[in-house]
């Protein structure tokens, strides 16, 4: 067997051992968003009333509070398109049951230049919310950018450590998610899930069928090469 055909079979094997690997993953991933969808099913119809009422995981249980926003600290997650149209997320802590709670009250159409601020709602006054307690929201980020100075802050993710300290209060882990009903919210985008299962099912058989492709176009060529 000349150096060719083994070079041959050795590249061949590493991109079949490639390609089910992420066909692997794939199907992992769906089944990483059945039991998602089965949680999110099962906790979203179960309701808390205060933050020491919580359990250990809050993620994805329905929560309503009543307390205050402070619009003195307002934070604008960048880069949330709606309908085509660049805008944020616009998100305040909220007190409530002597603690404090990041709260995303839904996305805002930015100005027309970047150096303008949208006009930002402010609701006075004690509140009664409602919503989805729900982990940050994270892009991949190639570097965390220090924080700006002024507020309110513009920021690409939700790091709450940071934000915690930057705001001086001792922020919950977590989100809280508006409900679209909720007379503070505004325009709603956000979706717990962005991806079905089914997907990561499709993106798993091309996977496969693409390692299944090569298969015949090697073993086709190795019997060509050796006619």
């Amino acid at each position: 067997m000349n150096m060719r055909r083994i070079g041959f079979i050795l590249f061949t094997v590493a991109v079949l051992v490639t390609l089910v690997k992420l066909g692997m993953w794939q199907l992992s991933r769906a089944q990483e968003k059945e039991v998602l969808s089965s949680v999110l099913k099962y906790r979203s119809d179960q309701v808390y009333y205060s933050l020491a009422s919580l359990p250990g995981d809050p993620r994805w249980y329905s929560l309503i509070l009543h307390g205050e926003f402070d619009h003195s600290k307002a934070v604008l997650l960048d880069n949330q398109l709606y309908r085509g149209r660049p805008g944020y997320h616009v998100l305040y802590p909220f007190e409530a049951d002597n603690g404090w709670v990041l709260v995303n009250l839904g996305w805002i159409a930015a100005p027309d230049y970047r150096e303008q601020i949208p006009v930002l709602p402010e609701h006075h006054g004690e509140l009664r919310i409602s919503g989805v307690i729900a982990p940050p929201s994270s892009l991949l980020e190639l570097r965390s950018a220090p924080l700006e100075s002024d507020w309110p802050l513009r920021v690409q993710n939700l790091h709450i450590d940071q934000l915690s300290e930057k705001m001086a209060l001792p922020l919950k882990p977590w989100i809280l998610q508006i409900d679209p009903d909720n007379s503070v919210a505004l325009q709603q985008t956000w979706t717990p899930v962005v991806v079905g299962p089914q997907k990561h099912y499709a993106y798993a058989v091309q996977w496969f069928l693409m390692a299944v492709a090569i298969t015949g176009l090697a073993a086709w060529w190795l019997k060509r090469s050796k006619v």
